[in-house]
């Protein structure tokens, strides 16, 4: 997929991206604002970073807030504005409970000591500069944050 936005302008664009609950359409949703990323400047290594909070973020309303079933509205709000992406991934499943930044406890060394699951909001926390979530009159939100570095 391509996407082409003009450089010239730094003035806000917000692109929207609604799915239905399967973990299948996650990878549609990652390619679409992969593209959009990648057309407003971001460098590889950053649009990477940026997929994997959107899966992570995604794979987490499907599982978790919907449990699995499909037939759910998932909404993706993508804004760019030449200095920074806001990512937001919408849903009216359950709510994710009260929670810090994760800690995860393991040895960097010791791949059997990393956990099977429940890294995803870990990941997420350290890719993104910024991660901000609510939940209001049956709707939750995720906001993530991450500043456009400039293309060396």
């Amino acid at each position: 997929m391509s996407v082409l936005l003009p450089k010239d302008s730094n003035a806000p664009r917000a692109f929207t991206f609604s799915t239905d609950s399967r973990l299948g359409n996650v990878e549609l949703l990652a390619r679409a604002v992969r593209g959009l990323v990648s057309a407003a400047g971001m460098p590889g290594r950053e649009c990477a970073h940026v997929e994997l909070a959107l899966v992570e973020a995604v794979n987490n309303v499907v599982r978790h807030a919907y449990h699995g079933e499909p037939g759910h509205r998932v909404e993706v709000t993508a804004t760019v504005d030449g200095a920074s992406l806001v990512l937001e991934v919408a849903d009216e499943g359950t709510p994710m409970p009260p929670h810090g930044t994760p800690v995860l406890d393991f040895d960097p060394d010791d791949l059997a000591s990393l956990p099977e699951g429940g890294m995803g909001l870990y990941l997420i926390h350290s890719v993104m500069d910024s991660v901000e979530y609510h939940s209001r009159d049956g709707r939750n939100v995720l906001v993530m944050t991450h500043r456009i570095a400039e293309a060396a």
